[in-house]
C-alpha cells in the first residue's frame, strides 16, 4: 500500500493543516487550565481557610430559661419565696491558646495544599512534554521513512531498467520489491503510534492535539548547564521543590499539633451568669421580693494526666517523627532519581555526539561504497539492502536519542521546578 495513504490518514486527523501550529508552551497552558485538580486544590484551600476562621472562635454561648423551686402542693409561682423565673447565660472558654493554634494548623494546611497544587502543575507539564516529544519523534520517523522510500523506489525503477536490459537478475528485483513493501508497514506502525499518542494528548489540550506541532525544540539552557555540573548531592536544589515544601509543611502541622496537645495540661473555664425573678410578696411588708442574680466559674483541672494528656502528647510527637522521616525519604528518593536523570542525559548526549561524528558518517560512506560495488558487480543486492537499512536505522536511532535526551531534560526541569 502506498505511503501516501498513511500520510492522508494522518491528515484526516488534522483539523486544519493550515492552522497555526501548536507550540509546546501553549499546550502546557491549555493543559493547566483544563486540569480538574486545579479546581480540587482551590476548593481544598478555601475549605481550610474557612475552617481556620471557624475553629478559632469561642463556643456558642448557652442560654437557659426555666422555672425553679415550684411547690408541688399548689404549683403556684407566687406562694413560695424560693420560686423564681430564671434566665442564665454560660460561656465555655478553651484551654490556653488552643483556639489560636487551631487557626494556625488550618493555615499551615492551606499552605501545604498550595505547594501540592504547584507540584501537580509540574507533574502535568512533565507529562505534556514527554507526550510532545514522543509525538514529534513518531512524526519525524515517518518523514524519514517516506524520504528513504522515495529514494529506494528510484533504485527499484533503475533496477527494472537494468533487468529489462539483462544486466540484473530477477531475484534482485524480487528482493527490492519486498524491501520496498516493508517501508509501508514501518510507516504504518509509526503512524499508529503517533495517533495513539495524540489520543492521549487530546485529553489535556482538546482537539488542538491533532494539529501540526511547532517544529521548534526547546533549548532549556538552564537545565543543560545544571546537568553538566559534576555533583551527586542536590539537596540544596530539592529543598525548594513544591513537593518537598509540602512535606515540610506537614512537619509544621505536626509541630502545631504537639503545641495544641500541650494545651490540654491547662485548665478549661466555663462562666455562668444567672438572673432569677420572684413573684411572691414579702409577708411582713407586703412588697415584692428582690430578684436574684448569681454567677459561677467552673474550672476543669487536669490532675491525672498519665492516661490522657500524656498519651495525646506522645502520639503527636510520634506523628511529627513520622512526617520528618517521610520528608527525609522523599529527599533521598528525589536525589537518586535526579542523579539518574542527569547520568542518562549526559550519556545520551555523548552517544548523540558519537552518532554525529562517526556512525552516521560511516553509514553513509558504507552505503555509497556498497552501491558502487553493486554497480560493477562486486557486491550482491543483499549487501546493498543491508547497507541502506543500516544507514536508515542509524538515522532513526539518532533522532530517537535526541528526543529521549529532551524527555530526560524535561524530567530534570521537574526537579528544578521549571
Amino acid at each position: 500500500m502506498p505511503s501516501k495513504f498513511y500520510l492522508g490518514l494522518l491528515a484526516l486527523l488534522t483539523l486544519n493543516v493550515n492552522a497555526q501550529q501548536l507550540t509546546l508552551s501553549v499546550a502546557e497552558d491549555i493543559a493547566l487550565q483544563r486540569d480538574p485538580s486545579a479546581t480540587l486544590y482551590r476548593a481544598q484551600q478555601a475549605s481550610f481557610r474557612a475552617q481556620a476562621i471557624s475553629q478559632s472562635q469561642l463556643a456558642d454561648p448557652m442560654i437557659k430559661l426555666g422555672l425553679a423551686n415550684v411547690p408541688i402542693d399548689s404549683f403556684s409561682v407566687s406562694d413560695d419565696p424560693m420560686t423564681q423565673f430564671s434566665l442564665s447565660l454560660s460561656q465555655q472558654f478553651a484551654r490556653g491558646d488552643t483556639l489560636e493554634l487551631n487557626a494556625k494548623g488550618f493555615t499551615l494546611q492551606t499552605q501545604q495544599s498550595m505547594h501540592l497544587a504547584e507540584n501537580r502543575q509540574l507533574e502535568l507539564k512533565l507529562q505534556i512534554r514527554e507526550l510532545w516529544f514522543d509525538i514529534r519523534f513518531s512524526r519525524m520517523a515517518q518523514q524519514i521513512l517516506v524520504k528513504n522510500q522515495d529514494l529506494f523506489r528510484q533504485n527499484v525503477t533503475n533496477l527494472y531498467r537494468q533487468f529489462e536490459l539483462g544486466y540484473k537478475q530477477n531475484q534482485d528485483l524480487i528482493k527490492a520489491e519486498l524491501e520496498l513493501a516493508k517501508f509501508d508497514d514501518k510507516i504504518s506502525a509509526f503512524a499508529q503510534q503517533e495517533q495513539a499518542l495524540r489520543g492521549q494528548l487530546v485529553s489535556w489540550v482538546g482537539p488542538q492535539a491533532f494539529t501540526e506541532l511547532d517544529p521548534q525544540l526547546p533549548q532549556w539552557s538552564q537545565s543543560r548547564e545544571y546537568a553538566q555540573i559534576a555533583q551527586v548531592q542536590h539537596y540544596a536544589l530539592l529543598a525548594s521543590h513544591p513537593q518537598v515544601l509540602a512535606a515540610q509543611q506537614a512537619i509544621d502541622v505536626a509541630e502545631n499539633t504537639i503545641a495544641t496537645a500541650n494545651q490540654s495540661y491547662k485548665p478549661a473555664f466555663k462562666v455562668d451568669i444567672g438572673y432569677g425573678h420572684r413573684e411572691s410578696m414579702d409577708m411582713n411588708t407586703g412588697s415584692s421580693r428582690s430578684d436574684l442574680i448569681s454567677g459561677f466559674v467552673t474550672m476543669n483541672v487536669p490532675l491525672f494526666t498519665s492516661n490522657r494528656q500524656d498519651q495525646v502528647v506522645i502520639a503527636a510527637t510520634q506523628g511529627k517523627g513520622m512526617k520528618q522521616a517521610e520528608k527525609d525519604l522523599l529527599l533521598i528518593k528525589f536525589n537518586g532519581i535526579l542523579n539518574g536523570a542527569i547520568a542518562n542525559f549526559n550519556n545520551t548526549e555523548a552517544r548523540m555526539q558519537r552518532y554525529q561524528d562517526t556512525l552516521l558518517v560511516q553509514a553513509k560512506l558504507n552505503s555509497a561504497a556498497v552501491m558502487q560495488g553493486y554497480q560493477v558487480n562486486t557486491n550482491d543486492f543483499e549487501q546493498v539492502i543491508k547497507a541502506l537499512m543500516d544507514e536508515q536505522a542509524f538515522e532513526l536511532e539518532y533522532h530517537q536519542l535526541h528526543f529521549q535526551s529532551l524527555k530526560t531534560l524535561a524530567r530534570i526541569r521537574y526537579f528544578q521546578a521549571l
